[in-house]
């Protein structure tokens, strides 16, 4: 078989690029493994029952409080490793790697040149903070690369006219990615917007034609049918460990209940007075409690929950700092240098951030390629989505670690971009 020449080039910067990742990121976690805490510690105590075949619970009850991808996904090695923190810090460098490769080659799939492509996984491999997560054992690796997955699928299929297989395993592909964060549930009816507004139909292409409504309704709702799919088998263990009906996790109510209080962080009460949730043991009655409380909430102060919301997105996207803080806090020798690690890591954020706005300016303002410019979109619909999320649940920089290989994404056409035009004033000067 006679390999044309870009997919050659293609795959020796991939090799580059993928042996890069591992030398930095295993030097890494080799270098800085701190003493796991909080929801990393509670991540690995699950897996490592589950591993042992004691069952998913929590003081001595089945639980579904956090979801169960993550610690069950983990479980599945250490029965073929042994329970090990630094074996799940082996697979965080692994699936890490895996993120910058989908990079790579969602990139290229856009915008078809290998240039961009390298340019936005360089970018995410060097970001400071991508790097420092993989110190944790926290469920963000993992769902973020099913997130990826999703879109490398879906945008093959809407790249063949017979694509039901691409469109089947990407709904099941962010089913599974529910399973370990449900933030995506709600994704399709963003997916709908995005179909009829941009999306290429086979038939009429006015906005208000209905057979492009009916094809985005199809494609809408096929992907939150296989998701359904994807996320079944964790609704039928809820069901039957817990005798309640719970989709993926019982813990959307208290985070509701505290997103809806907080305007700058992380909010939590043990007085009862103030927190009537401390007084509730049972999880399932706790999350439904959080929602009512939390919906009774926002009724009553509708101007405080809107100006609440917007200091949410604020906290989500102003800094880069909470991966130092679980990374280098333990350690007394950091103490004094910390602040300066959290400047080194948020002006590098900055500067990826800027570098995509440039590159979304650049895609869908100046770029003529029209078909790029609709499949991008597709990303930006779910950047959009995850964003508004926050808008009622509790946001700091953590949270957006699963849309920021997205944001990389359009770095690569800005690097580009900016590299051309220094090149033409470079040539005119000169």
């Amino acid at each position: 078989m006679v390999v044309r020449p870009n997919w050659r080039r293609d795959r020796r910067v991939l090799a580059v690029l993928l042996g890069a990742n591992l030398v930095i990121r295993f030097a890494w976690i080799s270098f800085m493994h701190p003493e796991q805490q909080a929801d990393f510690a509670w991540y690995y105590d699950r897996a490592v029952e589950l591993a042992h075949n004691q069952g998913y619970h929590w003081m001595g009850h089945p639980t579904a409080y956090w979801p169960i991808g993550w610690p069950l996904f983990l479980s599945l090695i250490y029965r073929v490793t042994g329970p090990s923190v630094g074996v799940g810090l082996a697979v965080n460098a692994l699936l890490s790697t895996g993120i910058v490769c989908l990079i790579y080659l969602l990139t290229r799939k856009l915008f078809d040149d290998w240039r961009p492509a390298a340019c936005s996984a360089l970018a995410y491999t060097l970001l400071p903070s991508q790097i420092v997560w993989n110190s944790v054992l926290g469920s963000e690796e993992l769902f973020t690369l099913l997130v990826l997955v999703f879109f490398a699928l879906y945008l093959r299929y809407k790249s063949r006219s017979k694509g039901l297989l691409w469109l089947t395993l990407s709904g099941l592909i962010l089913g599974l990615a529910c399973d370990v964060r449900p933030i995506p549930l709600a994704f399709p009816v963003f997916l709908f917007a995005y179909e009829w507004w941009l999306g290429e139909t086979s038939g009429s292409s006015h906005f208000l034609s209905w057979s492009r409504v009916a094809q985005a309704l199809i494609r809408s709702i096929s992907v939150g049918m296989f998701m359904f799919v994807g996320i079944l088998p964790v609704t039928v263990r809820n069901l039957v460990a817990m005798r309640h009906f719970v989709l993926v996790s019982t813990n959307g109510g208290t985070n509701l209940w505290q997103g809806v209080h907080v305007n700058g962080g992380y909010w939590w009460s043990y007085n009862p007075y103030i927190n009537p949730l401390v007084r509730v043991n049972n999880e399932v009655v706790k999350n439904e409690l959080g929602e009512h409380l939390a919906e009774q909430y926002m009724l009553h102060h509708p101007w405080k929950t809107f100006l609440n919301g917007w200091m949410k997105l604020f906290d989500l996207y102003k800094d880069d700092v909470n991966a130092n803080w679980y990374t280098f806090r333990l350690s007394v020798k950091w103490h004094s240098v910390l602040h300066v690690i959290d400047a080194v890591t948020t002006t590098a954020y900055w500067i990826l951030m800027a570098l995509s706005l440039l590159g979304i300016l650049y895609v869908f303002v100046f770029a003529k390629e029209r078909r790029s410019r609709r499949k991008a979109a597709l990303l930006l619909t779910f950047i959009a989505y995850y964003t508004c999320f926050f808008f009622f649940f509790p946001a700091w920089d953590r949270f957006r670690y699963p849309i920021m290989p997205l944001f990389a994404v359009f770095a690569g056409p800005a690097c580009m971009w900016l590299w051309q035009r220094w090149k033409r004033g470079f040539g005119a000067s000169g």
